[in-house]
């Protein structure tokens, strides 16, 4: 990779936690914590995107880079999760298991459905 490659993946992760700290802001009263999960399941998406683009010969190994770890890196959060589940898990374990859970099959979902859709517009 060239030093080209990583700095436009920093700025790509800046990019991608600019947009996670926006998806936060939608905080409101809920029993989950959505921002997170949405950002978390967005990231998946696209990096099953661009895992699928990279697969397939649609994206060089630098643009995989630039937007798997950039922007999906920047975009997706564990400990975010891993934080918002211990507070859960303080207040009802049944909650902090449905996001888990909810969470891990989401992201599943996310990452196949973006493989599909990026292979279903090549």
């Amino acid at each position: 990779m060239t030093a080209t490659t990583f700095v436009l993946a920093a700025l790509a992760c800046g990019f991608g936690s600019v947009l996670r700290f926006w998806l936060s802001t939608w905080r409101r009263p809920h029993h989950l914590p959505w921002p997170t999960l949405l950002a978390n399941v967005l990231g998946t998406a696209l990096l099953g995107a661009a895992a699928f683009l990279s697969d397939s010969g649609h994206l060089s190994a630098a643009g995989s880079f630039i937007v798997g770890a950039g922007i999906a890196g920047g975009l997706t959060t564990f400990s975010t999760l891993a934080v918002d589940a211990a507070v859960l898990w303080r207040a009802s374990r049944s909650r902090a298991t449905i996001y888990v859970a909810t969470t891990g099959v989401a992201g599943v979902v996310a990452g196949i459905a973006g493989w599909w859709l990026a292979q279903s517009f090549t």
